[in-house]
């Protein structure tokens, strides 16, 4: 087995769409009407011979700390896994009966949790090093692997996959947002003496949730600067942890068949402005005009915030297609 330093791992932001064995791949980025580039991705198209692979998003809040430094290390968290290395024996076992096939997808699961796990270890670790205290990031992580799709998010970046059945086009979400405001995780974060802090518009309907650090108020009378954080789970954001902000990923699997035909990976500044079944939509229409899926889907995201006079959040894209 290759080590990550053996691997080929992509962090550009602008990957054109590109062939291999088993997917077609592209990314796409744009900065939008921030100041600042705060988005990260990791693309490892050929982790374990032609039929595994990686991707990986960030989205990062207060700066790009965190987000910059979980894209470095999340795979190779991956690779040291217990779970990692049992997927790897029970692949050279060959076998192919439903036990085998729970039990690899059980291996797998506990992989990427675990690597999510350790990867924000790191990280805070990291941002306690370097005084940051509230450096943060999202995260939507996908593990292609024997045929099984296993996707991991901590905070609103966002998973869709799209299927073809009965001749139309669907999309499945892999991915529900991390709010404060969701019962079970307000739930923890009072538990944990956080605070939900809930923004209404003059209308009264709720626009925005905060989590924000049970101290945010000692802190600002003497003069810090605390931060608050529109989603409940996340990489880093030290001084939020003991506040509730979790680092547990939910996973979800898809045993991929013939039907499956797109993953679409991204951070919120598409979904926005985007359904997932639009989403879908404009990739595989991209796919049949032979054009850059990512590069379009980034395009409409910028369209309809001109249309609608907003302003655009940092977009980033990872668009793949199953062969």
């Amino acid at each position: 087995m290759k080590g990550s330093s053996d691997l080929c791992i992509i962090h550009d932001p602008y990957f054109e769409q590109t062939g291999y064995p088993r997917w077609v791949i592209s990314a796409w980025q744009n900065l939008g009407g921030r100041r600042t580039q705060e988005d990260r991705l990791a693309i490892c198209p050929l982790l374990d011979g032609d039929d595994s692979a990686f991707f990986g998003i960030w989205d990062g809040t207060v700066d790009d700390f965190a987000a910059d430094q979980v894209q470095h290390l999340l795979l190779p968290s991956i690779l040291r896994t217990a779970g990692w290395a049992s997927y790897q024996e029970l692949r050279r076992g060959c076998t192919s009966t439903d036990s085998s096939l729970s039990a690899k997808m059980e291996f797998l699961q506990a992989s990427l949790k675990d690597a999510v796990l350790s990867a924000d270890e790191d990280v805070v670790q990291k941002c306690r090093d370097a005084q940051n205290h509230y450096s943060s990031c999202t995260g939507v992580m996908a593990l292609v692997a024997g045929g099984v799709l296993t996707v991991a998010h901590l905070g609103d970046s966002h998973a869709v996959v799209g299927f073809v059945e009965e001749g139309d086009w669907h999309a499945a979400a892999l991915t529900v947002a991390h709010k404060p405001n969701t019962p079970s995780e307000r739930q923890r974060i009072e538990d944990s003496g956080g605070v939900v802090q809930c923004v209404d518009d003059r209308r009264g309907t709720l626009v925005r949730a905060f989590l924000c650090g049970g101290d945010f108020g000692e802190r600002k009378a003497r003069g810090d600067n605390p931060r608050q954080l529109a989603y409940s789970r996340a990489f880093g954001g030290k001084d939020l942890k003991p506040y509730g902000l979790s680092n547990q990923p939910d996973i979800r699997q898809v045993v991929l068949n013939e039907k499956h035909k797109v993953l679409i990976m991204a951070s919120d500044g598409l979904w926005d402005v985007c359904s997932e079944d639009k989403a879908v939509y404009l990739a595989m229409d991209a796919a049949e005009r032979d054009l850059d899926a990512a590069q379009v889907l980034v395009e409409f995201a910028l369209t309809e915030n001109r249309i609608n006079r907003t302003k655009a959040d940092n977009i980033t894209v990872i668009a793949v297609f199953f062969k």
